[in-house]
């Protein structure tokens, strides 16, 4: 299993986000290992309220979608490589075809907006806006084989 352990969260007093406990794991495909600091706040998966019914905000997408917001504050890589590590994630957490596929085609198509508007924030205010995700540094992504 790619992720090496458990999304631990707690909810936190703003409405929809919740914060990552400790640290959260990935190993990617091609061998990158991806953490997630303790601290960090993430909304889950950003569904639209009327499609709560089909695609819940919290299910085995959960830590998927924990990685997508993540990779969408820090922005270390381009957006089709952090869309495409989201479909990959979901498909190692067992997202069944027709969910991941419907959720990567969402964040293919409508995704553009908030990576703009992180990377707008980021710009003005880098430390500011990544102390507003929960993030007093960045970890950056180790390479590593295996």
């Amino acid at each position: 299993m790619p992720f090496l352990n458990a999304a631990i969260l707690s909810v936190c007093d703003e409405s929809g986000k919740w914060m990552l406990v400790r640290p959260l794991y990935y190993r990617s495909a091609a061998g990158e290992l991806i953490v997630i600091p303790a601290g960090f706040l993430t909304d889950l998966a950003s569904i639209p309220r009327a499609f709560h019914w089909l695609i819940p905000v919290n299910g085995k997408h959960r830590a998927p979608a924990i990685l997508h917001d993540y990779l969408f504050v820090v922005q270390d890589r381009s957006r089709a490589d952090v869309d495409a590590l989201f479909l990959e994630a979901m498909t190692d957490a067992g997202v069944r075809w027709t969910q991941r596929t419907a959720m990567y085609a969402a964040v293919r198509l409508g995704g553009w907006a908030p990576w703009q508007h992180n990377a707008r924030a980021r710009a003005a205010a880098s430390s500011e806006f990544l102390a507003s995700h929960g993030l007093v540094t960045v970890h950056t992504s180790a390479r590593a084989s295996g």
